[in-house]
């Protein structure tokens, strides 16, 4: 194909709503096919958890001078500049907020693997498969649908109430605005177009 035209254009990347929308469609196919959905249920969580750092980086672009500096802090201490700076108190010990450490252990657990070994004893029935006992850590634990459709839950309502909270109105979860235009380019006069 015959390049013969400049597009000029800018659009704002909003990395948030693309992670969340794609743990809204890893929890989607998890209940529409839960049996093997394990590792899409551990992706929907690690998108949630993504999610949520990825708006703190968004707002505190957007509403702290100085957030370049403190950028590569841990993901709470990034929620709790934000918090003050907008006034907001959160209560850890109900949702949403609990639900925050839950899946930032989750997470961290995930991005910061280690090799364990893992010994448990207990009665169980001789007819159930051997499989089904077998010792998990707190990460495989967590990898259910019901704690990735509550992380996404609640890690959402938060980002609506920092949303408000900075001005930005009610709904965050927007993509980023586009904006282009195409020219046509001239060819030399005497050339004819191909």
């Amino acid at each position: 194909m015959v390049k013969d035209a400049i597009y000029d254009g800018t659009r704002e990347v909003r990395t948030f709503v693309d992670l969340a929308h794609g743990a809204d469609i890893l929890i989607m196919k998890t209940e529409q096919e839960p049996k093997g959905s394990y590792y899409t249920t551990m992706s929907a969580l690690l998108l949630t958890a993504f999610t949520f750092e990825a708006y703190l980086n968004h707002l505190g672009e957007k509403t702290i001078r100085f957030w370049e500096e403190i950028e590569p802090i841990k993901i709470m201490d990034k929620y709790s500049v934000l918090c003050k700076n907008m006034d907001i108190t959160p209560d850890f010990s109900k949702r949403p907020y609990q639900t925050l450490r839950a899946l930032f252990k989750f997470r961290n657990a995930i991005a910061h693997g280690k090799s364990q070994i893992l010994r448990e004893t207990k009665k169980v029935s001789s007819q159930d498969s051997l499989h089904n006992y077998a010792p998990k850590a707190h990460w495989e634990e967590y990898s259910v649908v019901q704690n990735a459709k509550r992380a996404k839950d609640d890690v959402s309502q938060i980002i609506i109430e920092l949303h408000k909270a900075a001005g930005l109105g009610e709904y965050p979860f927007i993509s980023g605005m586009a904006i282009g235009e195409t020219s046509v380019i001239e060819p030399p006069i005497g050339k004819p177009r191909r």
